[in-house]
């Protein structure tokens, strides 16, 4: 991982800071899906998809990590350009049913560049940005960061291999672009029993304070954040593993990705929250991420 160190002063030794200064949500606009998407339906998908008239409004978040070495990112959020380029989606059918199965609502204010800059943060001192999974609105921004090293799990970048991936909303055309930084990454075995029952861990930066760890289901090879800092609550980032964290307590699985790997995702989660009481799990298209995280850090705003 490469993270772009924070120049220091007598006065600002950084040894002596914590590790990670900030956590907070970005938002590329906000979408509507089916309810059945949400919350799960015994229908087959393509006949909720294309029947469905229940719309769920949702958020499109992604999170800006301050971490005491240099920004970072967890997933990048949506590429404006979906809206306003007929041609986006290569694929006819792919263009037929973005319409049919989301809603977006967004504008070049909710560019990936512009999020960061109203933030207060170059594009270019992002150093690294984590993929959850290679979906369309976790990618769209990586154009505007270049420099970053773009960390995915071997098994999520597996299905660019695959016959179709945009079938499954994986867009090649938006993720092998010439100038990306792509980094496949396996999961080690970690004798640490907090992570007992995960196929291993990630070291992100190699301080314990962001580890990564496996939760297949919505993708194969979907991956989750632990965040850990001393005076917070532990955080979990899930992004797309459920779309409302309290669906993983009541076990109510979305109506697309592979429902037995997404209960057992489930389970090793609410595990880890056994082993964690305090952990806050936030998921990346619920409205209330913000208050979320808000209340675990300790302040008023995220």
């Amino acid at each position: 991982m490469r993270i772009e160190q924070t120049a220091s002063t007598p006065e600002d030794d950084l040894k002596n800071q914590p590790v990670i200064r900030s956590l907070r949500v970005l938002s590329s606009g906000w979408g509507e899906q089916h309810r059945e998407h949400r919350y799960g339906s015994l229908k087959p998908r393509l006949w909720w998809a294309l029947t469905s008239r229940s719309w769920v409004k949702v958020p499109i978040n992604y999170f800006l990590i301050e971490h005491r070495d240099g920004p970072l990112l967890f997933d990048t959020g949506l590429d404006p350009a979906i809206v306003s380029d007929p041609q986006y989606i290569n694929s006819a059918i792919g263009r037929f049913l973005m319409k049919r199965i989301f809603r977006l609502h967004l504008s070049e204010d909710d560019g990936l560049d512009k999020l960061l800059a109203k933030a207060g943060v170059s594009p270019h001192a992002i150093g690294c940005a984590v993929i959850s999974h290679l979906h369309f609105d976790h990618v769209g921004g990586i154009r505007h960061i270049p420099q970053a090293e773009l960390l995915v799990s071997e098994r999520e970048w597996a299905q660019l291999s695959e016959p179709h991936p945009e079938r499954e909303w994986v867009l090649k055309e938006h993720i092998e672009r010439p100038e990306a930084k792509w980094t496949p990454f396996v999961f080690s075995p970690s004798n640490d029993p907090l992570f007992e029952g995960f196929a291993g861990t990630y070291d992100v930066a190699g301080d314990g304070s962001m580890i990564l760890i496996p939760t297949p289901g919505h993708t194969p090879g979907s991956t989750s954040m632990l965040i850990r800092r001393n005076g917070w609550a532990p955080i979990l980032l899930v992004a797309d593993l459920a779309y409302e964290a309290t669906l993983i307590e009541k076990n109510i699985v979305p109506g697309t990705g592979d429902k037995q790997a997404l209960l057992s995702s489930y389970t090793k989660v609410r595990l880890l929250k056994e082993r964690l009481p305090d952990l806050v799990v936030i998921t990346s298209h619920d409205f209330s991420a913000a208050e979320a995280i808000s209340r675990a850090i300790g302040k008023e705003t995220a």
